[in-house]
Parts: C-alpha cells; structure tokens; sequence
C-alpha cells in the first residue's frame, strides 16, 4: 500500500461573523467550552500562525478515519509532523491516548501512513502526572501499550475487524521508537495564538496590523484591463486626444499623476480583498462592502455631467462620504478608508455596474 500523498495546504479561515472584541470570558476558559471541533481549528490557527515557516505544508484531517492525526504537517525534505488535539474536561491519562499510540502503530505498520519524525499531543486541559511520567520515559511505552492493548486498542482501532496482536505486529510495537511523542502545554498554544492575526479575531487579543499594502505594479495587470480602458476614455474625451496607453498620457502630466492615484486606489482596495479571500471562511464579506459602495455612489454616478472627468472625480467624492458601516471590515475590523472606497469604484466599472464615458471616447 502507497504512503501518504498531501492535499495543497490548508489555510484555516475565520468565520468574521463571529469575532467579538468585548468578550468577558477569558481566552483559557474560552478554549474549555470549544467543540471538538473548535478546538483542532483552534490549534491549526496555532500552528499556521506560529510554525509556518517551520513547516512548508499544514493539513486538518481531523473526523472519521484520521488514523490519529488530527493536522499533519510537512517538512521540505519530506519529514512529517503529526498533532492529536485532545479537548477534554480533565487533564489527560495514559488511558486517553492508548488508542492514539495504538492507531499510529497499527497504520504505520500496514503502511497506510509514514512514521512522522514528531507526533504531538495537544490537549485542552493538559496532562497527568501518569501520563507525563510516561512521556519522560517513551521505552517504557512500548510494553505498556501492549499490556493495555486488548482493553483499549484491540476492537477500537476500526469498527470492523479486531486488531489482535500476532507475533509479528507484537514485534512491531516492541521495537517502535516512542521518543517521537512529545506534549505541548495549551499555555504555550494560547500565547503564541494571541500573537498571531488569529489570536485577535478570535479572542480579542492584541490589535494586528492593517494587511500590507500590495505594491502597485510597474506594469499593469490582467485584472486592471476594464478599468483602465474606462480611464484612457475619460482622458480622451477630456483632453481631446487618443489615450490608448500609459505611455501617451506622459505628456500631460496632471492625467498621468491622476492615473496613477487610480491604480493605487484600485490595489488599496484589492488589498482588502485578498486579505478576505486568505483569511475568512466568508469570502461574501467583500461582496457586501462592495454593495454599500455601490449603492452609496449609484446616484451620483448617473447624474448627467459635460464629461466622463467631472463624472469621475464627482463620484469618487462621493464615494470617501458614505457609510460602509453595513460591512464587518468596516464595523468591525475598521479596515476601509477613503483610498479603498475609491479603489472600490474601479472594481465596480470591471463589474460592468458603472462607467464614466457614454460612448468610451471614441470620438478621439
């Protein structure tokens, strides 16, 4: 049977919905009263915050066949991690991660996963003295493990079939290095968490910086083409020329300076968005803000005027007064300004929902 083969990385999302800055309850008793499920997402916010430079792949599994791995994580030259998030109400004890041991035993021994250079454990409430004596001792597992084998592994590995220990699966385990298991305290997790961007949405910790600014490129992208041909119109018909590229805007330096200003404003706003896109399990959020611009400007922008200019520039006036407060990333995350509320025209007119010039300057 083939080993393992990863799936792309997994960047964990967070539902913006939910983010609560004025929360009474403390982060540690927070994690008490997290799902299972919160908690594995919990610990991969951790572990993508914290140790993605260590890692060049990072990937839930958590659920149903997991074969006991909650995340796994990848090295460069191909070593592997293995974390096993443990969310109970009490400190663990051998007899919790009996089945753990016996799971990574079981599978590697039939291939089905590679042997990981570290398997972590990470529980909620840490872990017993028992169990920390034995982790100080990992030979002392090996027979441990066996002498517990028919109680705790033998009919809990798969729901079908028994694992008996025959003699050479016996074997196995006698001779499997246990030093890999290692323990990492839920204190250490949540200061390192609060670090991080998670620890902030999550828990309210420290206030994260605003994301970094996309450097406006030299040469013009695939997704600027709409606006920026809408742009070259309202010069056209301003200045009474053909504009059908930068380079013949270098002779008339106030649109050239004006165009520039619009291509930073554009990636102010597409700044934004990809920090949604990358960060939130609701990419919506953008669309929402998009629609207050929208409809804030839609009025203004349909007024009749001389020119597609002094439609323009009245426009994204109009655009640095209105309320986006109907947006998270504004309400919320305070992350919208007037350069993006103008960036955000421009994404509008690639939509094909407003345009400057009537008849795209082609008079000129």
């Amino acid at each position: 049977m083939s080993l393992l083969t990863f799936s792309p990385i997994d960047i964990p999302k967070v539902d913006i919905g939910t983010i609560s800055f004025n929360s009474k309850i403390i982060p540690a008793d927070q994690i008490r009263i997290m799902s299972d499920t919160e908690f594995e997402q919990f610990a991969s916010e951790w572990l993508y915050g914290c140790k993605y430079e260590q890692y060049n792949r990072i990937v839930r599994i958590g659920g149903a066949g997991d074969m006991g791995r909650d995340i796994i994580a990848s090295y460069s030259n191909s070593d592997i991690d293995y974390y096993q998030c443990k969310h109970y109400a009490n400190s663990l004890a051998p007899s919790d991660v009996y089945i753990e041991f016996g799971k990574l035993c079981y599978y590697t021994y039939t291939c089905e996963i590679p042997i990981s250079k570290s398997y972590f454990i990470i529980p909620s409430n840490g872990i017993g003295p028992s169990l920390q004596k034995l982790i100080d001792t990992p030979s002392s597992i090996n027979n441990t493990l066996i002498e517990n084998w028919e109680k705790h592994c033998q009919t809990k590995i798969t729901k079908t079939t028994p694992i008996l220990l025959d003699v050479a699966f016996k074997n196995y385990i006698t001779n499997f290095d246990f030093s890999i298991i290692k323990y990492y305290p839920i204190e250490r997790i949540l200061d390192e968490h609060l670090k991080t961007k998670y620890g902030y949405f999550r828990f309210g910790s420290q206030k994260i910086e605003r994301p970094s600014q996309i450097n406006v490129p030299q040469e013009h992208e695939d997704i600027e083409l709409t606006y920026i041909k809408e742009l070259f119109s309202v010069y056209s018909e301003t200045i009474r020329y053909k504009i059908s590229s930068i380079s013949d805007l270098t002779s008339f330096a106030r649109y050239l300076n004006h165009f520039q200003n619009q291509r930073k404003s554009f990636f102010a706003a597409e700044t934004i968005r990809r920090f949604v896109r990358d960060t939130f399990s609701d990419n919506d959020e953008f669309d929402v803000l998009k629609e207050e611009v929208y409809e804030g400007i839609l009025e203004i922008c349909l007024q009749d005027y001389d020119n597609g200019f002094e439609r323009l520039t009245t426009t994204l006036q109009a655009a640095t007064q209105i309320s986006t407060s109907k947006s998270l990333l504004d309400s919320k995350l305070h992350y919208v300004g007037n350069t993006e509320r103008k960036g955000i025209c421009h994404m509008l007119v690639n939509d094909k929902k407003i345009k400057w010039v009537t008849d795209d300057g082609e008079n000129f």
